[in-house]
């Protein structure tokens, strides 16, 4: 497959604000940008302007501040109830009732509606017409002194020598019928109308467009419209914000970027990379850098070393006690510290095949070390630790009969028994590419030996790893006649067969002792072990995830190692079969090994794309997708007793964050607690993509 080169993109970043940032209140009602490019932002309890930072008040603005506007003449214009000024104070009208919006049309004429009277601007703003008993939500000035009023009942605009109102409803006109809540336009004189049913676009005229001629109109109940400098579109709706880019199109909702789904404000930068949304809860600033592909991974290789990385080198996701402060929390002490920090240290040995930098070669082998450390402190030979943990540390001396007492160079630990597939996968795949992109002879020694004792244990345990009660651990269990002749592990017959397959390989591989070669040999021709791989993924309505991360894992070794090609036909079989089931999931992982290892079309650009709309922080929290009405909807899983999945995965920054071996087709994470993720979700595609020639930088 040939190198796919990509340029620099837009990435979203976004950044919260509340009390603690100097906000004079989380109820934020308007926001506007000024001609210096700070932001303001109007609360029910005054104005506050952003420098440095952070929000500090504005004094003079007392009370609900519920219209901001910034002008083209470079005013800022504040209204406070039924006061209107300019930032400075000056300029300053107390108009009928409360001022409910501030518009300027494109020939620089400035307009004002109140709750009762439309006012026009000529040194100070003057009476032009009543509302004729109309309740505005929003005014829009547009073109050349045409004017239109969001009222509620219909749309309404104000022309004519002698000014009056002409309503545009379903009566009048082909506009469905429905309450009319906001309007936006541009010079031309084409309008956004946003309502309780979504955004319908009209010529101004007798031409009206809604979601049923064009798809990407949303249908939601639309409070706010924003037609950008930089031609984008913002749609704020009562459950997030939809973000119009020329073909690109993101909708944003409560969770990762709003601390609230209903959005009551928006103001764009001149240069249209910073966004400002006002919401119930606080104030967001989503700003559009430009990235590479190798920025982002440098960004994820910091953030991970900042804070996912615990005691002699482990690598697990962050518990965080504050979604905007990574400062605090721990990091965790998982069931599956060596699958996470195998991940991690494969995504640098791989940075470090492809780089050649000092800085990936010192992470890779202190990671190794960690899973060495892993594997030895046991005291059973041949049986690997899921965990460790030190006094102090969360859960230390709790009881738990599956974590035993031991000591280590540093201090006492317990190590966590119960040993699943998982562990085993993690550090043969990570074990593996170490050896051979990163450990010099000594090392090479030491990491052969400890897998090979791990081998040696499994076959001595009839396949099996068995823990310091001298029991099998509940899974991992790779033993023929559990998995050929035994229902009770028909889901594992492939996966776990591919991973006993990639364990023996690489025990020969690294050691050259052909026991393992013949052990490998013989569960091909007796047990149907290669056989079993070629159907390794079943179809379980996409229920169980923790698999398919664990098949395409330890097919690195094994694609890498075999070079028969009747058995690397049947390898690649398999992977073809569950590629294509999985390619719902927009998992750029799994899409970039399968095309790295076939040389076949791969949906490389889904892939890539998935990387480039991971959030910079990769944080696991509660967010709500389901709300919304434009998911279609996969039923499946309930045969197993599990909640409907999407058909198609949501974009990566649209969608709840989760490591691989979770459901990447789920649209709500429903907990409330906060996980930030190690950088290994981006940094194995990216690396391998790298090293295997697909991405190109």
């Amino acid at each position: 497959m040939a190198t796919v080169q990509y340029k620099p993109f837009k990435q979203d970043k976004r950044t919260i604000y509340t009390l603690k940032d100097g906000l004079p209140s989380l109820n934020v009602l308007a926001t506007a940008v000024d001609k210096d490019g700070k932001a303001w932002v109007g609360t029910d309890n005054g104005v506050a302007v952003f420098e440095n930072g952070s929000f500090s008040k504005v004094e003079g603005f007392d009370g609900k501040v519920q219209v901001l506007f910034a002008d083209a003449e470079g005013r800022l214009w504040v209204a406070c109830g039924n006061t209107v000024c300019t930032s400075d104070g000056a300029n300053k009208q107390e108009l009928d009732s409360d001022v409910v919006a501030i518009s300027q049309d494109h020939s620089g004429n400035l307009r004002l509606i109140t709750r009762d009277n439309l006012y026009r601007y000529d040194g100070k703003f003057i009476l032009w017409h009543s509302n004729d008993d109309s309740v505005p939500y929003d005014l829009a000035a547009v073109g050349d002194g045409e004017v239109y009023a969001a009222v509620g009942t219909c749309l309404k605009t104000a022309f004519g020598k002698r000014l009056r109102w002409f309503p545009i409803n379903n009566e009048t006109s082909d506009m469905p019928e429905t309450q009319v809540q906001a309007v936006a336009g541009d010079k031309f004189g084409i309008l956004w109308v946003g309502t309780k049913d979504g955004v319908f676009v009209y010529d101004a005229r007798n031409h009206w467009v809604s979601k049923a001629q064009v798809n990407a109109l949303c249908s939601y109940n639309v409070k706010k419209i924003l037609f950008g400098k930089s031609g984008k579109r913002y749609v704020g709706t009562d459950i997030g914000i939809m973000i119009y880019d020329g073909a690109k199109r993101h909708f944003y909702v409560e969770g990762y970027w709003l601390p609230d789904g209903e959005v009551t404000a928006i103001a764009e930068s001149d240069d249209g990379t910073k966004l400002w949304i006002g919401t119930k809860k606080g104030a967001v600033c989503i700003e559009t850098l430009t990235m590479t592909l190798a920025d982002k991974a440098r960004h994820y290789e910091q953030m991970t070393e900042k804070y996912n990385v615990r005691d002699i080198g482990f690598v697990t996701n962050r518990f965080v006690d504050n979604a905007y402060d990574f400062n605090t929390g721990y990091v965790e002490i998982s069931d599956n510290d060596g699958l996470w920090t195998g991940s991690y240290l494969i995504s640098q040995a791989y940075r470090y095949a492809t780089t050649g930098e000092q800085e990936a070669l010192d992470i890779s082998r202190r990671s190794m070390k960690a899973l060495l450390h892993l594997m030895k402190i046991t005291g059973i030979p041949g049986f690997t630790a899921r965990a460790i943990r030190r006094p102090g540390e969360v859960g230390f001396g709790n009881g738990n009969p599956e974590w035993h007492p031991a000591k280590d160079d540093i201090s006492e630990v317990e190590w966590k028994g119960e040993t699943s597939s998982d562990e085993m996968v993690g550090h043969f795949t990570a074990a593996a590419t170490y050896f051979d992109f990163c450990a010099d002879e000594a090392e090479k020694k030491e990491i052969s030996d400890a897998i090979c004792a791990i081998v040696d244990h499994m076959l001595s345990h009839d396949y099996k790893l068995c823990d310091a009660d001298g029991l099998p651990t509940t899974w991992a269990n790779w033993n023929p006649d559990d998995l050929n002749r035994s229902d009770r592990w028909f889901w594992e017959r492939g996966v776990n067969a591919l991973e006993m397959l990639a364990f023996l390989k690489v025990a020969h591989h690294m050691s050259g002792d052909e026991k393992y070669n013949a052990e490998y040999i013989r569960l091909i021709e007796k047990e149907h072990y290669a056989i079993n791989t070629m159907y390794r993924k079943v179809d379980d309505a996409h229920t169980c995830h923790i698999d398919d991360n664990l098949c395409f894992l330890i097919s690195i070794p094994l694609l890498r190692y075999e070079t028969d090609p009747d058995i690397l036909h049947c390898y690649l079989i398999g992977m073809r079969e569950h590629w294509e089931y999985e390619r719902v999931e927009r998992n750029p992982f799994w899409n970039i090994l399968y095309g790295a290892f076939t040389d076949e079309c791969c949906d490389l650009d889904i892939g890539v794309n998935s990387l480039r709309e991971m959030p910079l922080d990769l944080l696991e929290l509660k967010i709500i997708n389901s709300v919304r009405n434009d998911l279609e909807w996969d039923y499946s899983p309930e045969k197993f007793g599990e909640e409907p999945n999407m058909k198609e995965a949501l974009p990566y920054d649209e969608k709840p964050m989760a490591t691989y071996d979770t459901n990447q087709l789920m649209a709500d994470r429903t907990r409330d607690d906060y996980r930030l993720c190690d950088g290994a979700i981006y940094l194995m595609p990216y690396w391998v993509g790298r090293y295997y020639g697909l991405i190109g930088e």
